[in-house]
């Protein structure tokens, strides 16, 4: 399978794909730091730049089965301004554009769950719109890492095309899915649980509690600053104006503290402002490009000999929560070795990545359809 990458980040793509055997024919990727990431880690595979000023007809050699992209969330996201098509998330067009020049055999565009209501709906109906007019058969779906083998919560939709009549529906929906007696969706994970156990290499989604202390009824409050924190029984540290700065108040929740060392469980910082636990606190919240704003995740290791400790996640624990190989993006940058890559542009392209298990997934699916 030929592919072209654009909006290229740090290659999920490439990444989940190299396993399979598929060809990067082309990246296109503006951004200084992911285009240093992928000089370094692709040096063969060219990176065709600004997606608006390629003319793809000319710069690709030879047929192109795929294309693949996530065009730019900001102005998508329930997060952001939500100006829709004016905004960055206008870029979709450029993915359009790279679809009807090169008419691959599939595509697959990737965004935030935010772009099915941008613009009450008319941003993605317009993109159905075009995609259909080129002669492609479209199915889409939000899918969430955590279910995939990472342990972070990041739901993502995702919309494939396939050229000609037949549907791609097969790609993103298990059998099981479309019958017409679906399982609820507390029954749907037990059963995904036992599957995973069942077989580490079952097809589909693949879901497995990480272990932690059980929740109970002792609550700890903490006021975080990155550093150690201090646990005053039931009383949160002092409230301040910018919540989301490194004084916040934290709440550790766990039934016995001193069976809890050298856990560590997760909280997350809403676009509210609000921190609290994902989920039980064995997963993170989704990766931001900015950590640091809102939407940061922390973790606290229960180390209740001393003090416990809260601080923001590494750029290594980021990459492995994406699923990526560790230190993909510590790179050689501005003059510095690699050793001294700063976290900053590392936390962006991360956060602004796809998570590779979703990515190779997909890609399976696409190839077992792609042989019928």
């Amino acid at each position: 399978m030929r592919y072209v990458s654009i909006f290229s980040g740090v290659e999920a793509a490439t990444l989940a794909w190299e396993p399979l055997g598929w060809e990067p024919v082309a990246f296109s990727e503006i951004e200084p730091f992911p285009c240093a990431v992928l000089a370094e880690r692709w040096p063969d595979v060219p990176n065709l730049g600004d997606v608006t000023k390629v003319d793809w007809k000319n710069e690709i050699n030879g047929a192109v089965d795929l294309v693949v992209g996530g065009s730019p969330c900001q102005s998508f996201s329930v997060a952001g301004k939500r100006e829709g098509l004016k905004g960055a998330s206008g870029l979709m067009f450029e993915y359009i554009r790279c679809v009807q020049q090169l008419r691959p055999r599939w595509f697959l565009w990737e965004n935030v769950p935010g772009a099915l209501t941008s613009e009450n709906g008319d941003a993605f109906g317009q993109l159905l719109r075009e995609m259909d007019e080129l002669g492609y058969c479209l199915a889409w779906r939000i899918l969430d890492a955590q279910f995939f083998g990472v342990a972070q919560r990041r739901r993502r939709l995702f919309l494939v095309g396939h050229l000609g009549a037949e549907s791609p529906a097969e790609v993103l929906f298990e059998p099981d899915c479309l019958s017409g007696n679906p399982q609820s969706s507390r029954e749907k994970r037990k059963e995904l649980t036992r599957q995973a156990v069942r077989s580490a290499s079952c097809s589909g989604f693949k879901y497995a509690a990480a272990s932690r202390a059980s929740v109970g009824k002792n609550v700890f409050c903490m006021t975080g600053t990155q550093a150690h924190c201090h646990i005053s029984d039931e009383i949160s540290g002092y409230l301040t104006a910018h919540i989301g700065k490194d004084d916040a108040p934290v709440v550790v929740i766990d039934s016995n503290p001193e069976n809890a060392a050298n856990e560590a469980f997760g909280f997350a910082q809403n676009t509210r402002n609000e921190v609290r636990i994902v989920g039980d606190g064995t997963i993170s919240g989704a990766l931001a490009a900015n950590p640091g704003m809102k939407q940061t995740t922390f973790v606290c290791t229960s180390d209740y000999a001393s003090a416990p400790l809260v601080r923001r996640l590494t750029p290594l624990e980021c990459e492995r929560l994406q699923g990526f190989p560790d230190n993909h993006t510590r790179i050689s940058w501005k003059g510095k070795p690699a050793e001294e890559c700063p976290d900053g542009p590392r936390y962006k392209a991360i956060g602004n990545s796809m998570a590779v298990p979703v990515m190779r997934w997909l890609g399976e699916r696409i190839e077992a359809v792609d042989r019928l």
